[in-house]
This record gives structure tokens, C-alpha cells and sequence, in this order.
């Protein structure tokens, strides 16, 4: 998650009451020491806020780990099910849809997990990089093309945020650097190629770009078939 991006959530979360986003679920949320060390401006503009306005939090991810409440992959159907019990009134998916080869069933899941009047934060890159996790769709869509995306919600609010250059976001220590520049390549390599390394280089001084979205679930007389199957 870029800088500029956090804050956006974090300001977004700010403006509705904690009654109606609690509990919330973050989707795609990586560990806890990710959150809090490699990119701390998560917990300090999202997840701090929350926690001091008493709102529930369970972070999900397909991968176990320290920090992570839910694993389990939302292509499978019985496992999304068992999300939709838990009562989440929030949801926030953060640059996940441009890694799902179905993000129009993996939208149409999301959006099942809240309740007519709840809402989903979302976000997406719109100008960024080739970053595979494992694959990068190279899905880059604007604010409407997200809400598109969730056809029982109505978009409340959308923006294309700048968020700075890729220099911005380098370690600037010589051994870190080395080090990360390494460990990309070797994982480049196991993945048959090194695209996601070489592809960031020219944008060290190019803007990075995101497009955001706060979506409000429809009530039923206003829901449009999302098309979700179940299974």
C-alpha cells in the first residue's frame, strides 16, 4: 500500500461512524509486522485510528502468519461462506483485484460479505508497475470501472490519488538495497523470468497512481444480481 493511499483509507474510515464499520474485515491484509515495520503507515493512518474508536478488525489473507486472524482463498465458495456468518459490517480490499484472474466472482464474493447499508473500501492501482503476487493481470482501472465491479452497491465516493515516485519508496541504505534488489531477482528467476525487478526500474521517477473507492451495499429493493454462485 502506497502512502498517499493509506491516508486516503484512513480519512475515508474516519467520516463513517464505528458503529456502522465494525466489525471490519481487511482483506489481502499480509502479516503484522508487514502493517506495522515494512509499511508502517498502514497501521498509523488505518488500523491505530481503528483500533483507539474501538472498531473489530479481522485482517484475512491466503497465507498463515503472525498478525493474520483468517487464511483461506475466496475462490473457494464453502470458505466464503463461513465469512458471511461472521457479521461484518466493513470491508476493505486493498490492491488484491489486479492478482485474481476472476475478479468478477472474487467482487461479487466480496461485496456478499456486508449487509444492504454496509460498505467496502477498495482499491486498485491505476498507473503502477508489473508487481506479480503471483500474477499481476495488469488490471488498472479508474474509480467507475471499480464500482462496475460491484453491481449491488452504489459508489459514495471515488478518486485518483498521485501517489509519489517510485524513488520515494526505495530503501536508501546500501546494504538493504542490495539486499532487496537480490532477493527480487532470485524470486524473478524461480518464476521463470525477471520482469517485476526489471519493470519497476523506470518508474523511479514516474508518479505511481491509485484508484479508490468507498462502495455502500444496496438494500434489496435497489440490489442488481450480482451473479454470484455459490459452491
Amino acid at each position: 500500500m502506497l502512502k498517499a493511499e493509506a491516508q486516503w483509507v484512513g480519512r475515508s474510515l474516519r467520516q463513517l461512524p464505528s458503529d456502522a464499520i465494525s466489525p471490519l474485515l481487511n482483506v489481502g491484509s499480509s502479516t503484522g509486522e508487514f502493517r506495522r515495520t515494512v509499511q508502517p503507515w498502514i497501521a498509523q493512518e488505518i488500523f491505530n485510528p481503528l483500533a483507539e474508536r474501538g472498531v473489530a478488525v479481522d485482517h484475512l489473507d491466503v497465507k498463515e502468519g503472525e498478525g493474520i486472524d483468517l487464511h483461506g482463498d475466496l475462490m473457494d465458495g464453502s470458505f466464503v461462506n463461513g465469512l458471511s456468518t461472521r457479521g461484518y459490517r466493513s470491508l476493505l480490499c486493498c490492491n488484491l483485484l489486479e492478482h485474481v484472474h476472476d475478479r468478477s466472482l472474487i467482487s461479487a464474493r466480496l461485496e456478499c460479505l456486508v449487509p444492504a447499508g454496509g460498505y467496502l473500501i477498495i482499491t486498485v492501482p491505476r498507473e503502477f508497475p508489473f508487481h506479480a503476487d503471483p500474477i499481476d493481470t495488469m488490471f488498472r482501472p479508474s474509480p467507475e470501472e471499480i464500482a462496475h465491479l460491484f453491481q449491488g452497491c452504489r459508489l459514495v465516493g471515488g478518486e485518483i490519488l498521485d501517489c509519489g515516485q517510485g524513488w520515494d519508496y526505495v530503501d536508501r541504505n546500501p546494504l538493504r538495497l542490495l539486499s532487496n534488489v537480490t532477493r527480487r531477482l532470485l524470486a524473478r528467476k524461480e518464476g521463470g523470468g525477471i520482469k517485476g525487478t526489471t519493470s519497476f526500474a523506470p518508474w523511479l521517477f514516474r508518479t505511481f497512481r491509485q484508484s479508490c473507492v468507498v462502495l455502500q451495499r444496496c438494500g434489496s429493493q435497489d440490489y442488481v444480481d450480482s451473479g454470484m454462485t455459490e459452491g
